[in-house]
């Protein structure tokens, strides 16, 4: 792939399926899949997490004109009993699911995929052994078109307290490269600037299929513990515009989920679960 604005050639992993893992000491564990499909759709998956109920919901920050808010998942959120995967579709819509497991009830309209510019969405984890280990084999690099495993390494500290991953997501031709050159090709590792302005290093992967014009920007860092659980798992994404999210004086939305569900049983009973119930389930005998 190269850029139109500049003479610079940017090269990402291009695979249907990229997992993410990172490595502590010795140790692989996975945290995460994102995935292209042939329509365009962009997935992000958490099938390795060892807690399997959560509270999912389309959260809204208020117009009180703070920069920082407390949300609340509670409120217009639903408990799922499985894991779910997060759904950015070409023309915005967003939502979470899990075929034939959880309903498609928590969703909103996001930016469509050819206008998005920027963090599209953050996966923040706790207890990185509560997530399932990798395979030397099966999740060896390089990889392939179907599937590659990208790894951040850890191995010259302890086990982080807590991990934060985010995507970012460009039109090649508006990637944030900045500064001066000093290659004529760029990634797929590729070093950049995080929020607070620190380097962070990260990978640029895309989609295999057909003619892409745009990649996704995965960094890592570690970052302090969230809370004195042992262990979770957050992400949030499916964000309004740019605009939208900055100015503190307009009501914002966005998807959030977190695992485990505190209290998770009780939560079922007040805000209602969104699983599917099969006719076996139902059945009184």
């Amino acid at each position: 792939m190269s850029t139109q604005a500049q003479p610079v050639r940017v090269e990402a992993f291009l695979s249907e399926r990229i997992v993410v893992s990172i490595q502590v000491g010795a140790t692989r564990h996975k945290i995460f899949q994102v995935q292209f499909r042939h329509d365009g759709s962009l997935f992000v998956s958490v099938p390795y997490f060892r807690y399997g109920t959560g509270i999912l919901a389309a959260a809204t920050i208020p117009a009180n004109g703070e920069n920082t808010s407390q949300v609340d998942l509670r409120q217009g959120g639903k408990v799922a009993s499985h894991l779910v995967k997060y759904s950015h579709h070409p023309d915005g819509r967003a939502h979470f699911s899990q075929d034939k497991k959880v309903k498609t009830v928590i969703l909103r309209q996001s930016i469509p995929l050819n206008a998005y510019r920027g963090h599209i969405f953050s996966v923040v984890i706790q207890g990185v052994e509560e997530f399932k280990r990798a395979d030397n084999a099966k999740d060896a690099a390089p990889g392939s078109s179907k599937r590659t495993t990208l790894t951040f390494p850890f191995e010259k500290s302890p086990e982080p307290d807590a991990v934060k991953f985010v995507g970012y997501w460009y039109d090649v031709s508006t990637l944030p490269l900045g500064g001066h050159m000093q290659s004529s090709v760029v990634g797929p590792e590729l070093t950049a600037l995080n929020f607070e302005g620190e380097p962070q290093n990260g990978f640029l992967v895309g989609s295999p299929y057909g003619n892409v014009r745009h990649v996704l920007y995965i960094s890592c860092q570690q970052i302090a513990r969230l809370s004195p659980d042992a262990a979770l798992l957050h992400f949030y994404g499916g964000f309004d515009a740019r605009e939208i999210m900055d100015d503190t004086s307009r009501e914002a939305g966005f998807l959030a989920f977190l695992y485990p569900a505190p209290n998770a049983e009780e939560l079922k009973k007040t805000l209602g679960t969104i699983d599917f119930v099969s006719r076996d389930a139902r059945r009184v005998t």
